[in-house]
């Protein structure tokens, strides 16, 4: 149920200057990537900067009026104001990457790592140092007296924040099997989803800017893992969503080439995956890959039909998946939060996006003709 909150006039004047601020931000430096053409002329930019300033006016409503399905508890005091603020300032900043991925994807078919990347950071920064980014979840204590209490809480790598503890082997310091290993997941990450630096010429690269980027990631984790608490727990779950989303789309996208027999997707989608996953966790990343399937199929479709073009961009299915899972996260949440607590069925559920993808290109394939 919908709570009976209506956010004082300065939040609204403060949300809409503050996107209108940021959407010229967006729009600027977008179209320096996308290149001139039409997408960058002043009137489509200017259409697209009210439509931000719109979209994030319209977030912020719908994330305060949402404040009723927190459970009390959470929903009344000043605390709660603070994380929903928090929350929504990341996905402002989420949906904000999601879109530039979107709009270059559509001009160039290509995702530029100068999105994703930093994304990536910023995702573990976001979940390390406010580990109420993440999406909400309620928790049940048990009591013997009466009723399981229902608690605020958050969603985790290994389900609830407070809930949920990890394996003793990821314990935070003065352990350090949890720090070598969430290095090694950092390090997997940097190797295979950041691509290496190109100089102009034949002469060596003075300075490789991946190596800034691992330096920054594994500094954020030594810190996390110092601090111990819910900024470790934050950053696990940011660094499980990130190898999860990551791998789910790699998998798909060998599906995919696969059945259309062709490179079906670029490392591109797997980058912005690995994005998501590192705001969402890999629940919701999981959620996002087979809500996309059915996008993705739907605009192949139209676009046979309408256009009859050869090629679709996956990225712009993806970033509008994971848009969904956001904005409609509790009602979401409620239908498949047991499935997650059956491996065998979540095992199911990510073979089904992989062979939902790869199927579905195959009929486009056909309906082609070939």
């Amino acid at each position: 149920m919908i709570a009976d909150v209506v956010p004082p006039a300065w939040q609204w004047l403060f949300v809409a200057g503050l996107a209108a601020v940021i959407s010229r931000l967006f729009t600027l430096i977008v179209s320096r990537l996308v290149g001139p053409g039409p997408d960058t002329a002043p009137v489509t930019r200017r259409g697209i900067e009210l439509m931000f300033v719109a979209a994030a006016v319209a977030l912020w409503w719908w994330e305060t009026c949402l404040r009723g399905e927190i459970p009390a508890a959470l929903g009344g005091d000043r605390l709660a104001d603070q994380m929903l603020g928090a929350r929504y300032v990341a996905h402002v900043v989420l949906f904000t990457l999601l879109a530039a991925a979107t709009w270059i994807d559509f001009r160039h078919r290509v995702i530029p790592d100068c999105i994703t990347v930093p994304g990536v950071l910023l995702g573990l920064m976001a979940t390390t140092l406010e580990p109420a980014v993440l999406l909400p979840v309620g928790r049940e204590q048990i009591r013997s007296y009466a009723a399981p209490h229902l608690l605020p809480d958050f969603l985790g790598a290994f389900g609830p924040l407070q809930g949920s503890p990890p394996p003793e082997w990821l314990a935070p310091w003065p352990a350090t099997t949890g720090l070598l290993a969430a290095l090694a997941a950092l390090a997997l990450w940097w190797w295979l989803c950041t691509a290496p630096a190109e100089a102009a010429d034949t002469r060596p690269v003075a300075f490789d800017p991946r190596r800034l980027v691992f330096a920054c990631g594994a500094a954020l984790v030594g810190i996390a893992w110092w601090r111990g608490g819910d900024h470790w727990l934050g950053l696990l779950a940011s660094l499980a969503g990130m190898l999860v989303a990551a791998g789910l789309v790699w998998l798909t996208r060998e599906g995919a080439s696969r059945a259309l027999g062709q490179e079906a997707m670029g490392l591109g989608d797997v980058t912005l995956m690995a994005m998501v996953g590192a705001w969402l966790g890999w629940q919701a990343s999981v959620l996002t890959c087979f809500l996309a399937v059915f996008i993705g199929l739907a605009h192949g479709l139209l676009q046979v039909i309408l256009r009859r073009e050869n090629e679709l961009p996956f990225g712009p299915s993806l970033c509008l998946a994971a848009a969904v899972v956001v904005v409609a996260w509790r009602p979401i949440w409620e239908r498949t939060a047991v499935t997650f607590d059956r491996p065998v069925e979540l095992a199911l559920v990510a073979t089904a996006v992989v062979v939902l993808t790869a199927a579905s290109l195959f009929v486009l394939r056909r309906i082609r003709g070939g």
